[in-house]
């Protein structure tokens, strides 16, 4: 039992030392990636509408799925910082969930 125990823990320290030592110029080209990715589907949801680029209208639907965008994303991270703050809180009597 210990010894997969340590197993187990040998893993996930090596895992967390993997992901800490990721090549940050590899990690800045996924996030470009990821956007030019969002970019061109926000176009396309836009031009799917009938709009056309270079008019207010198209401007106008390209910041709304933006913020729809940005929006959700503030939604996750919430979500995430409220887990985060009952895992640490569990057991405590001063909790409150917020």
């Amino acid at each position: 039992m210990k010894t997969r125990i340590a197993f187990a823990s040998a893993l996930v320290i090596s895992l967390g030392l993997l992901a800490a030592c990721a090549n940050p110029e590899s990690v800045q080209a996924s996030r470009q990636a990821a956007q030019a990715a969002a970019d061109a589907k926000d176009d396309a949801t836009c031009r799917e509408k009938g709009l056309a680029p270079g008019t207010t209208a198209f401007d106008e639907c390209r910041a709304r799925l933006a913020q729809a965008a940005a929006d959700e994303a503030a939604l996750q991270e919430e979500q995430r910082r409220i887990a985060f703050q009952k895992t640490l809180g569990a057991g405590t009597s001063d909790y409150t969930g917020h």
